[in-house]
């Protein structure tokens, strides 16, 4: 299994933090959009600064070309952004992720400030979807001491996602770098104890919306498909760390893939289907949403504007 990112190599990142609050200024997530009756709400919890050494491939000319010709440095880091999801059907509010909270420091736990500039308390959040349970999705489930942040929440997972980070045995065999997660996860599933709900495959949520199991990243890794009438979004969780890097190199893995093989073959499944049907595309890791187009072997992304028509890429 490979190694992860630690709390301590995040806050060493400093030489990228000039660049970082740059390009937050000019990089704000997008303002809330309809499918059908749904409206979704982005919610930036923060940017993290990716290393080309996290997604090992790319520590390479390759990568560095992208990195230049996307007007940033060859070396790194790459910006990118840490998003949790605000999704309102009349008067219901559900929370998709919840970012990294105080996990990785300074920067991030911006998650409960977004949703009270959308007039949105803690308290009023029905359900919180997962994703999965890494870090930078369920840190900001948990207050600075501890205790369940959405006092009134209902947490949705799938099953095998659950039971990875619960097993005692496989937070034995993973390299020690990985305890921020286990511990993490740990914490979040005993401060809602008694409220989380493990479903699995692609169980219904709500009206219109369900998971859509997109293992590899994760054991237990889903992403969320929002439809009403003709309109559809899919959320994808972490599918892509890196638009820049990944979408040309779909074969590109992250230091987080549980399963590299599994989650290259998983990313290009769904690639493939959002392009085929012209699925609009949201993530954790984008700046926007968009559309997918193939390109050889990799991929373009079309980014699509509030009125839903296509954008130029950035």
């Amino acid at each position: 299994m490979p190694l992860l990112v630690t709390r301590r190599s995040v806050l060493a990142v400093g030489v990228g933090l000039p660049l970082l609050r740059i390009v937050e200024a000019r990089a704000a997530p997008a303002s809330t959009y309809r499918v059908g009756a749904i409206t979704v709400t982005p919610l930036r919890d923060g940017l993290f600064p990716l290393q080309p050494s996290m997604i090992p491939a790319a520590d390479s000319e390759a990568g560095r070309a992208l990195l230049a010709q996307a007007g940033l440095p060859p070396g790194g880091p790459s910006p990118e952004p840490v998003n949790a999801f605000l999704i309102r059907r009349g008067a219901r509010h559900w929370l998709l992720d919840a970012g990294c909270g105080k996990v990785f420091g300074p920067g991030f736990d911006r998650v409960t400030a977004a949703l009270a500039a959308e007039g949105v308390a803690p308290d009023q959040i029905d359900t919180v979807w997962l994703t999965h349970l890494h870090a930078d999705h369920v840190g900001g489930l948990l207050t600075a001491e501890g205790r369940a942040r959405f006092p009134g929440a209902e947490l949705v997972v799938q099953d095998r996602e659950a039971a990875f980070w619960s097993d005692e045995g496989a937070r034995s065999r993973a390299p020690a770098e990985m305890a921020v997660f286990f511990d993490t996860a740990q914490a979040v599933l005993a401060a809602y104890a008694g409220r989380v709900r493990r479903v699995s495959g692609g169980a219904e949520l709500a009206p219109g919306v369900s998971f859509l199991p997109l293992p590899g990243h994760t054991p237990g890794h889903a992403g969320v498909l929002i439809e009403d009438g003709p309109e559809r979004l899919l959320i994808w969780g972490d599918i892509l760390h890196s638009r820049v890097l990944q979408m040309p190199h779909p074969d590109w893995t992250v230091i987080w893939d549980a399963d590299p093989v599994e989650a290259i073959a998983t990313r290009r499944r769904i690639l493939d289907r959002a392009a085929a049907e012209g699925l609009d595309v949201a993530g954790m890791h984008l700046a926007t949403r968009g559309r997918i187009a193939r390109d050889g072997s990799g991929y373009l992304w079309e980014v699509r504007d509030q009125s839903g028509s296509d954008g130029a890429s950035p």
